[in-house]
């Protein structure tokens, strides 16, 4: 009975202890707003937020003076190194 009782007790403490540590590793987002650019000529990257310190956004070009976000071309195969 008191076997039993520890066994639970332990598997109930091991479980909570699991759960928290998980719950620690997820990154949470910082939004940034307004979004910034970090941007060279015609080219840059629109920050949204970071993870840590990790910048997280978008690439954008300017076209007339305004910033839109590129759209992956995907119909072209990728190089490969094989």
């Amino acid at each position: 009975m008191f076997l039993r009782l520890r066994v639970l007790f332990v598997a109930a403490a091991a479980l909570t202890a699991f759960g928290a540590w998980a719950g620690a590793q997820v990154f949470s987002r910082t939004p940034v707003d307004p979004p910034m650019i970090i941007s060279g000529a015609d080219v840059g990257f629109r920050v949204t937020a970071y993870e840590r310190s990790t910048p997280v956004g978008t690439l954008v070009v300017r076209i007339n003076g305004q910033w839109v976000p590129i759209k992956e071309d995907t119909s072209t195969p990728r190089v490969s190194t094989r």
